[in-house]
Parts: C-alpha cells; structure tokens; sequence
C-alpha cells in the first residue's frame, strides 16, 4: 500500500524480477521518473487510473510499454472490473459500485453499466460503511488485509466485523470533530482553510465545505518530513474551477507537485512556500 508522497520508496523497495506490477489510483502524470523506471521492476506493468494524464506522461507510458487503462470519467475500481470482467465471478460487479459510489467521477458509460447491475441503496450503503472503515485511523494494515481478504471472497463489508467496528467508530469521531474543525477553520473569501487534527487530510477537507457561505476548502499538515507540506482541497460545484487542474499549477509553481479531479485534488508543497501557495489559491478561487 502507498500513497502519492512515498510512491519511489515504495516501488524501491519492489522485489526483483517481478512479473507483474500493478499501479492503480496512484495520478502518475507529474511522475515521468518513476514511469521511465517501471520497465526494471517487472516484465509487465499495468497503469489503472482515472487522474489527469498529460500527453507527456501518456507518451512515457507507451514507450515503457505499460499497459494502459485509463479515464477521467470512470473510477479506477470500475475501470479493474471492466478489464478483468470475464474472469471474475458475477458478484464482483458489487466491488466495482463500492468505489463508483464512494470516489469521483461517476458520469462514464461504464460507470452507468455498473450502477445498473447493482443495487443503489445497497451498494451506496455498503460503499460508505467500507470507506469510512478504511479512512480510520484504526485501520492498520493488518486489518486492510483481512477487509481485503473477505472482499476478495466477496463478503458484503457490513458482514465483515472489523469493517462494522471501525465504521462507527469513524462516523462517531467525523461527528465529534466536525465541529472543532469549523472553530478552528481560516476563512478567506470563498475559501475555507485549516491544519489537520485527528482526521485524514481528505476527510476534514469534506468536512470543512460544510462552512457557511464557502466554496472550496483547504487542509494542510506536514509529512514525515517537515520540510515538506501535504494539501488536500475540495470543491462545490459554484467553485468554478477544475481543482486539479490548478493544484498542478499551483504547485509546481512554489516548487511542488499535484493534480486531482475537478472538485477533489491535493498537492505537496515545500513548507516554507505553504503561505504563498494559499495565496495563490485564494486569489484564483476565493475572489
């Protein structure tokens, strides 16, 4: 498991003389390095991703042979079960709707395909219950790997205790804290700005649009490195802007990097450049 800041470490790490590598929901766009190096790592690399793809990672991509899936339109999960849909059993379409519920876009004709193979109250029900699980901080990876397991062995998430625990525990604590985070929240203009507490980046950002009269938020906190400051942002639909799109700008211009969906995007920045990069995307956003 990695996420957008610790991926060269991770695939470093990779054991030699792989035969397959898998890279999903990872946004390789701002990361012509790390495709350039994926041929090394294994004799096949699939890319399965639904982020902004500039053309010059897309051509890095083709000439490092990587097989590629990719849409702006579909979710990464739906866009696995459409590849590997006739070899997976019937019920897998279920795991494709947990993530076409829980994680944006969901206007792609596939997208539309699975919705319409399954139960919306169910699988929104069941999508939830498994995000907020896995968006716990009590969630260690020893139990993301039995929640993977009984997925795998297409358990319904609400069947799986942990998943049931740790849901209301994380609803009880989103609850709890959703109100601390308004207090404490910077408004500038049209623009909702706080550090991180107890809650991951992505959730408080979500939890912070709830502000009156906002239409974008953003939530900072340093990494493991303090020199270096991860940013999360979320949008309404009267933000106006395509949030990934600018965090890509945004970012690289204060010597970072980032990108995301239309309203749901985030960044790593240089600490010392975090004011100016708020700057900026109060003056793009928050007139």
């Amino acid at each position: 498991l990695t996420g957008y800041e610790d991926l060269e470490k991770v695939l470093a790490k990779a054991p030699a003389n792989l035969d397959w590598l898998v890279l999903a929901d990872l946004g390789l766009s701002e990361k012509t390095e790390v495709i350039n190096g994926l041929p090394a790592i294994a004799r096949h690399v699939l890319y399965l991703d639904h982020h902004l793809l500039s053309a010059k990672s897309k051509t890095a991509l083709r000439e490092a042979k990587v097989i590629v899936r990719h849409s702006l339109n579909n979710c990464t999960s739906v866009l696995a079960w459409d590849l590997f849909r006739d070899q997976l059993p019937g019920g897998a379409v279920n795991l494709a709707a947990y993530g076409a519920v829980t994680d944006p876009p969901v206007s792609g004709h596939l997208t539309r395909e699975v919705m319409l193979k399954t139960s919306w109250n169910l699988d929104g029900y069941e999508g939830h219950l498994l995000a907020l699980a896995l968006s716990s901080p009590e969630c260690t990876d020893a139990l993301r790997e039995r929640i993977v397991r009984g997925l795998a062995a297409l358990r319904l998430p609400h069947q799986i205790d942990a998943v049931r625990r740790l849901a209301d525990r994380q609803a009880a604590r989103m609850s709890k804290i959703q109100k601390q985070v308004y207090d404490r929240a910077e408004v500038k203009g049209r623009v909702a700005i706080a550090r991180a507490g107890q809650l991951a980046l992505g959730t408080t950002s979500e939890l912070l649009l709830g502000v009156p009269n906002v239409t974008a938020s953003v939530v900072y906190h340093t990494t493991g490195t303090p020199a270096q400051t991860r940013i999360s942002v979320r949008g309404t639909d009267e933000c106006g802007r395509h949030l990934g799109k600018l965090m890509s700008k945004l970012s690289r211009r204060v010597g970072g990097e980032g990108g995301g969906h239309m309203l749901a995007a985030g960044a790593m920045v240089p600490t010392k450049r975090l004011r100016e990069f708020l700057h900026l995307f109060v003056k793009e956003v928050g007139r």
